[in-house]
């Protein structure tokens, strides 16, 4: 038995769609000795991974499981904070009645093996008669949070919106009584018998009550906590758990122990009674009528022994230290791991059979540093193996651990170690908020793949590609995705610069040549802003771009250049770097131009190519920019040449110029001794080709003496560039988007 899928309906961020979080099935881990390298892997490739980044519905997950295993009485603060404001409105628009009353809707899908489920009276009244050859079927609880006390709940709400109209109170104090009347502190409710105001219903596919049901019974639900706030003592907290759990559940060793305790009573005992005599006679300088007199004897516990009286010291290096020496991390680390033994510990063999066993850890990466990060789910996955073997020593009753783990989290490094385990983007919940809600993406490598396929090439380059830095992309408000390491070195100081982009976390990659698009698929369905930078690459003949042609090369009628040329037909060719003053008729070599040429305007032609009258491209989330216009009458073919049109006269841009490449800039800027700095827009794109093989060292200079002259001086960002930026502030300030502010995760 195991949870396949959890719909949160209306809770907390949760809306009306993309709310389905999907769960792995559990594999079986069984352990002879801790040292079997033959258990399963429990933790990395068959642990569902929930991402996103900070406030997107992570922690609500197992909120709302615990909400309904426990049966809580809902706060205001429950229910989502925009279906609460618009079933509000509705009541003072239209009377209220019992078919608009504020409920919470889950729905549970257990995947349950009738064949070897020992434990069927739980489920018996939603298990249908639909039941596979091999003995699973797939069994729907649907569970309401209703109001108990309709009436009550329907007076009050009447009463409120009198008294908001006969007060003429705002929208916001209005809202405010509506929520009150929600945790049960409204002076307008009056509830019988001092009932909740809600109550939790259970019903079948068929939407049937269940008579006698408790989701606690079929869910064993288990939780390891961030530890945002360690204290010192952390860890002696959990592992005197562990420690007195195992004696609990091994008479033989507990028996010892209280052989020991008894021994030690009597010793205090002897010990401190030769203090009984001089105590007792002070105290019978106070008596009266009867003898005061007092007994010290030794009075050591099993509970205080175990609670107090273990001292815990950890090996560093075969040293023995106390905890208080350990970094925040490795005690995070430890404790995770702590907590992991104690439930394998207490786990019952054989309960999957009558319940489903969830674990989660959340966000453990607190206080680790990267690399540690990167290790931790083969870390656990170990501890995992290890405890499970320990827990099988000398016993006959060998556990078998089939539990679902799952594991919430906002660390790059963790989910890069989660694909690369695993191979997969397979169970991975990314969660992500569109219009102030949550919404919920199933990641897997088919998804990942997209509707037209990437083929295994392309799938394995981004499972391997992701590595670096890549996988930010999950945490990032918007994403910039260049072709070249100018546009990667440059573009984050200018988004610096931005007063409005500078506010949002950002993410840069630079995806040399045509790679970028393979990442398509999965951008679109993360729903991020997408910014796509490339180049024109306008196709020119060799020789318009400064080559000569081989000598068994193409005709080319731009220079003579003929094919196979002899003696007799000898033509030189004529070398230049060929200006572009218009578009039409040209071609560019760019795939993914041609790609979104061909699939959003043009699709079904075969010349996706033509640049007349191109304009970006806008597909969903996805924005492709490139130098459609002129800059100084001239089309730019790349960064570097726009940056040059842009700022032919900026002195920073100039000095760049004249250090990377001084012999060629000398000979186009001076004439008869003579500097003329306009002869460099007519010069554009011959100075890109000769910057070809110095394109790193142009952009690194012109980063540093951007950084250390005043900002007045800086060069202006050519006008496709700044026409992106302008569309991420757009698409950013119209998004529900977060900033790099950090904030608690509900």
């Amino acid at each position: 038995m195991y949870l396949e899928n959890f719909t949160v309906k209306n809770y907390r961020k949760f809306r009306e769609k993309d709310n389905t979080v999907y769960f792995v099935e559990p594999h079986l881990v069984e352990s002879k000795d801790g040292d079997d390298d033959t258990c399963h892997s429990v933790v990395a490739p068959s642990t569902t991974l929930i991402i996103g980044k900070n406030n997107t519905g992570k922690t609500t997950i197992v909120n709302a499981l615990k909400l309904i295993c426990e049966n809580k009485q809902p706060r205001a603060s429950d229910f989502n904070i925009k279906y609460l404001n618009d079933l509000f409105s509705k009541y003072q628009q239209v009377e209220i009645n019992n078919k608009s009353l504020p409920e919470l809707m889950f729905t549970i899908t257990a995947k349950v093996d009738l064949l070897n489920s020992d434990l069927m009276t739980n489920l018996a009244e939603f298990v249908t008669l639909n039941i596979a050859p091999n003995g699973l079927t797939e069994v729907k609880i649907s569970i309401k949070v209703i109001v108990a006390e309709e009436s009550a709940f329907i007076d009050a709400v009447k009463d409120i919106i009198e008294h908001v109209q006969e007060h003429s109170l705002d929208n916001m104090d209005s809202i405010e009584l509506f929520y009150q009347l929600l945790e049960q502190k409204s002076e307008f409710l009056i509830l019988n018998n001092d009932k909740n105001l809600f109550k939790i219903q259970f019903l079948n596919i068929n939407g049937v009550k269940a008579k006698k049901f408790a989701l606690k019974d079929l869910i064993n639900l288990q939780e390891i906590k961030a530890n945002r706030h360690l204290k010192e003592g952390v860890l002696r907290e959990v592992f005197n758990k562990i420690v007195k759990f195992q004696f609990d559940n091994n008479k033989t060793d507990k028996d010892q122990l209280e052989i020991k305790i008894k021994e030690i009573n009597h010793a205090l005992t002897d010990v401190i009674e030769s203090k009984n005599t001089k105590i007792s006679e002070v105290l019978q300088q106070i008596e009266t009528t009867e003898h005061v007199d007092l007994a010290l004897k030794g009075d050591v516990s099993y509970e205080s022994i175990v609670r107090d009286l273990i001292k815990y010291n950890f090996s560093d290096n075969d040293d023995y230290i106390p905890e208080g020496q350990f970094g925040l991390g490795y005690i995070n680390l430890l404790n995770i791991i702590g907590e992991i033994i104690h439930y394998v510990d207490s786990y019952q063999n054989g309960s999957h059979n009558s319940q489903i066993n969830l674990l989660f850890i959340e966000e453990p990466e607190a206080f680790m540093h990267p690399q540690m990060q990167e290790f931790f789910i083969n870390r656990i996955d170990n501890a995992v193996k290890k405890a499970l073997g320990i827990a099988n020593e000398e016993v006959d009753d060998k556990k078998v651990l089939n539990c679902q783990i799952a594991i919430t989290t906002h660390s790059s490094h963790i989910v890069n170690s989660k694909i690369h385990s695993s191979n997969s983007f397979n169970n991975i919940n990314y969660l992500t908020a569109i219009d102030k809600a949550t919404s919920v993406v199933k990641l897997s490598d088919e998804v990942v793949a997209g509707e037209e396929g990437l083929g295994s090439d392309n799938l394995k380059f981004i499972k391997k590609h992701i590595k670096y830095k890549v996988s930010e992309l999950f945490f990032s408000d918007a994403v910039i995705f260049v072709e070249g390491a100018t546009e990667e070195a440059l573009l984050q100081f200018y988004l610096e610069k931005n007063d409005t982009l500078k506010d949002y976390y950002i993410s840069v990659f630079n995806i040399n040549g045509a790679h970028g698009k393979v990442y398509f698929p999965l951008i679109k369905l993360l729903k991020t802003p997408c910014l796509v930078v490339t180049d024109l690459d306008i196709s020119r003949q060799k020789c318009e771009k400064g080559i000569k042609h081989n000598k068994d090369g193409d005709n080319c009628d731009v220079c003579g250049h003929i094919k196979d040329e002899t003696d007799s037909q000898k033509i030189l060719d004529k070398i230049e770097y060929k200006q572009i003053k218009s578009l039409n008729g040209l071609q560019t070599t760019n795939s993914t131009i041609k790609e979104f040429n061909q699939n959003i305007l043009r699709k079904g032609k075969e010349d996706s190519g033509k640049l007349d009258g191109i304009d970006y491209f806008t597909d969903g989330n996805l924005h492709l920019i490139f130098q459609k216009d002129a800059i100084e009458t001239y089309h730019a073919t790349s960064l570097e040449e726009a940056f040059i049109l842009s700022n032919y006269d900026n002195n920073i841009l100039n000095k760049v110029l004249s250090e990377c490449k001084p012999k060629i800039y000398k000979s186009i800027i001076e004439e008869s001794g003579n500097s003329d700095r306009k002869k460099l827009i007519s010069n554009s794109f011959k100075l890109q080709k000769k910057l070809s093989d110095s394109k790193s060292d142009f952009a690194n200079d012109l980063l540093y003496q951007c950084i250390i002259h005043d900002v007045t001086e800086t060069p202006k960002l050519p006008n496709y560039i700044q026409d992106g930026f302008d569309w991420l502030v757009k698409e950013l300030s119209t998004a529900t988007v977060l900033t790099k502010v950090p904030s608690n995760d509900t």
